[in-house]
């Protein structure tokens, strides 16, 4: 039976094509074949596999997507006006190709149902009649700063060195709020005078013998000003002054502020403590931090502004059957991402009306019509419905579905208000009217949408919180600091968005985000303060993604580093080569008096002196040698134990190099796998599916179109918008 009429024969070949045209095979040191025929036998495999550019592709197919969790809650908040985020508690998403907004994975349990259910009830309750306000104000909730060794299931914020504690606060009306603050003072007692000691000690001291205590105490341990912000806009600050009672500062400190409804950010911190070379000068030798923030309360809310009539909703203020049709066919067509067929505007406007009638109220008729809109499946799922003609092959998406794609790959939420003029207009079908509206809604705040969820998990930033160093052997790396890095991440992932900067800075940018805390973490000097600020690099020691605190992080156990799984992570994440699993009873790794009697270079040397482990580890071990510079933390070093660093490496391609730099270098300067797998993971994530051999070639004309026009990352926006994939859909 010849390869093409077996069953398998085009998956096959589909891998065989692949391991050519990314170089991974005949693998590196066997005899290969000449470029030209290397190239033939690629031309050959795609006309047999109809990737040919006169062959006609098929768009593929999207299964109806339900919204996740952060679509969910993004939609509903630009929908309704509303800061409600029910989504945190519905279950975990699943991922398919590496996101969580693909079609295949996105089901509904009855859990989930049941959750919607609750939401929808809740969410239409706000929306209809606004948040209810408490008769009284009262402490809403306390914050607690955690402790070193603190109980990792307690209700406690994270941990700060410098005695920080911020968090985010869904406040339930506008209103005057107060922040009601703790101070720790435990600074050292070696700092009180005899003469303290002496004053301390008296039973009844004078008036004057009280103050001249008072003052010594002040001046024990240089004073520290404590800064309270919402949103980043100071709201209070005051001078923390010395204390020989070695507890806490004082009574509370309250700072007052107005607030509107909704979610804000708070935090309370000693901004120069941004600047400390080594933060563990705010430890003393029990363990307990010399000053630091120990709880907030929350208490609330004073003066409440009474609910205006939600904008979002009432878009006509009679109370009469025309005006609550209006209102709902309004709602409908927001919600839905279409416009309402009179059948379904007719079935709503009479729930309305029967509940009017049974309540005698005409807000309560509007709130259930709203809940059945949030319960539709119209409005839990992105639906592309087919058309009648013609019976099979492919067919445009009208305008509406172009432009909720749109929206939910750039913004994680439904299509704004010119969005959907546009969709009305017929213009996303024409040349050039989904670049117009691209330009437009990359400048909106709701584009950080694209990184956060995008760059989030292509970079796997999301599970930095769960793979946290080992605190004894690197104690540096707070809570704070491991925030600080994903936020960096982040922040340079945004800024090749909005600067438009080629996608290779990437591998090898030389700027990055740094705050003062996290600079000097890294060791690179000139950067001071709490808030963060772009940074050029030399490119020696920092550059590109691979150089991250978060990436370095992530990519190496608790306790030490690992070049597999670092090599690993740049062949899954960077290169879109992802190493086989490895075969059954291979011996892990020997783990004993590493950086004494071996380094971990040495150790997988050995490793891979047996051949069933070396055929994967010459692909990743490389790499992770290249990255050795950097300890299981993310910072710079020069020795592994007792070991100098040897971050040199061949990789499987033949090119050598001997530093970090030289590494990211090489990965720039020959950039095909990256760009394809760039490519390849930005259409999953616009799409909602995998890609299939028939995108083969879209993402070929993608990856020239990039090369052509300096890797710009607008250019690959616009090509994948333009693109078949994202235009049509392939009918069953």
């Amino acid at each position: 039976m010849s390869l093409e009429t077996t069953p398998a024969a085009p998956a096959l070949l589909e891998k065989i094509l692949d391991k050519i045209s990314t170089g991974r095979m005949p693998p590196p040191g066997a005899p290969a074949p000449a470029k030209a025929e290397l190239d033939a036998a690629i031309a050959a495999l795609n006309k047999t596999l109809g990737h040919s550019n006169s062959a006609v592709q098929s768009p593929g197919r999207v299964t109806a997507r339900r919204l996740n969790r952060i679509e969910y809650d993004n939609t509903l908040h630009d929908l309704l006006g509303i800061s409600l985020r029910p989504g945190t508690d519905f279950p975990l998403d699943d991922a398919g190709y590496g996101f969580d907004n693909n079609g295949d994975v996105l089901s509904i349990s009855p859990l989930l149902m049941e959750k919607y259910t609750t939401a929808a009830r809740a969410a239409s309750r706000v929306a209809v009649y606004g948040e209810v306000a408490p008769k009284q104000p009262g402490k809403l909730t306390r914050f607690l700063g955690k402790k070193l060794q603190d109980d990792p299931t307690s209700n406690a914020l994270p941990f700060s060195l410098r005695g920080a504690l911020w968090t985010s606060y869904d406040f339930p009306v506008t209103g005057d709020y107060e922040f009601r603050m703790r101070i720790g003072n435990y600074r050292p007692r070696e700092n009180v005078s005899p003469r303290q000691k002496e004053l301390s000690r008296k039973f009844a001291p004078s008036p004057a013998e009280k103050a001249e205590l008072a003052e010594l105490n002040r001046i024990a341990d240089p004073p520290v000003k404590m800064v309270m912000t919402v949103d980043g806009r100071e709201i209070y600050s005051e001078v923390v002054e010395g204390n020989i009672d070695y507890a806490y500062a004082h009574g509370e400190s309250i700072a007052r502020t107005r607030l509107t409804a909704g979610e804000h950010r708070f935090r309370a911190s000693f901004p120069e403590y941004a600047d400390m070379d080594d933060p563990r000068t705010n430890v003393n030798t029990d363990g307990r931090r010399k000053i630091f923030v120990d709880y907030i309360d929350i208490v609330g809310p004073f003066n409440p502004a009474p609910a205006p009539k939600n904008p979002a909703i009432f878009v006509c203020p009679e109370h009469t059957p025309a005006c609550a049709r209006r209102i709902i066919e309004n709602t409908a067509t927001r919600a839905w991402r279409r416009p309402v067929t009179v059948a379904e505007l007719d079935r709503l406007a009479k729930l309305a009306a029967t509940v009017r009638k049974d309540s005698e109220k005409f807000d309560e008729g509007l709130r259930i019509a709203l809940e059945a809109i949030l319960l539709s499946p119209n409005f839990l799922f992105r639906i592309e419905r087919e058309p009648t003609a013609p019976a099979t092959g492919t067919y445009n998406l009208n305008d509406f579905e172009l432009a909720t794609r749109l929206s939910y790959f750039l913004w994680s939420s439904l299509p704004d208000e010119p969005l959907m003029r546009a969709a009305r207009e017929h213009k996303l079908t024409q040349p050039g009217g989904l670049q117009t509206q691209l330009k437009r809604m990359l400048t909106d705040p709701r584009a950080t949408a694209l990184i956060d969820n995008f760059a989030g998990q292509w970079l796997s930033l999301r599970e930095l919180d769960r793979r946290k160093p080992d605190p004894v052997r690197f104690p540096l790396a707070d809570d704070e600091i491991l925030e600080a890095m994903k936020t960096e991440s982040l922040l340079f992932a945004g800024a090749i968005l909005r600067e438009n900067r080629p996608i290779l800075d990437f591998l090898d940018g030389r700027f990055t985000y740094l705050n003062g805390a996290l600079a000097r973490y890294y060791g690179l000097p000139g950067v001071n303060g709490e808030a963060f600020r772009k940074v050029e690099l030399d490119g020696v020691q920092r550059g590109g993604v691979m150089t991250h605190g978060a990436i370095l992080t992530l990519s190496s156990y608790a306790t030490r580093t690992s070049p597999v799984l670092r090599g690993k992570w740049v062949l899954e994440n960077l290169l879109g080569t992802p190493p086989p699993p490895p075969p059954p009873d291979i011996p892990a790794l020997e783990e004993k008096d590493l950086g004494s009697t071996a380094s971990v270079r040495q150790r997988l040397e050995q490793h891979r002196a047996n051949p069933a482990c070396a055929v994967c580890h010459n692909q990743m071990d490389p790499i992770g040698f290249g990255l050795e510079n950097y300890d299981a933390a993310g910072r710079w070093r020069t020795h592994d134990g007792k070991f100098a660093v040897d971050s040199s490496g061949k990789l499987p391609g033949g090119q050598t190099f001997d530093k970090p730099q030289d590494l990211r270098r090489i990965m720039r300067d020959t950039p095909e796998a990256f760009t394809r797998n760039f490519v390849e993971k930005m259409m999953t994530y616009a799409l909602g599916r995998g890609l299939e051999p028939s995108d083969r070639q879209a993402v070929g004309a993608i990856q020239q179109r990039l090369a052509a026009n300096g890797y710009r990352f607008a250019t690959l926006l616009e090509a994948i918008l333009e693109s078949p994939a994202f235009r049509q859909r392939q009918k069953i």
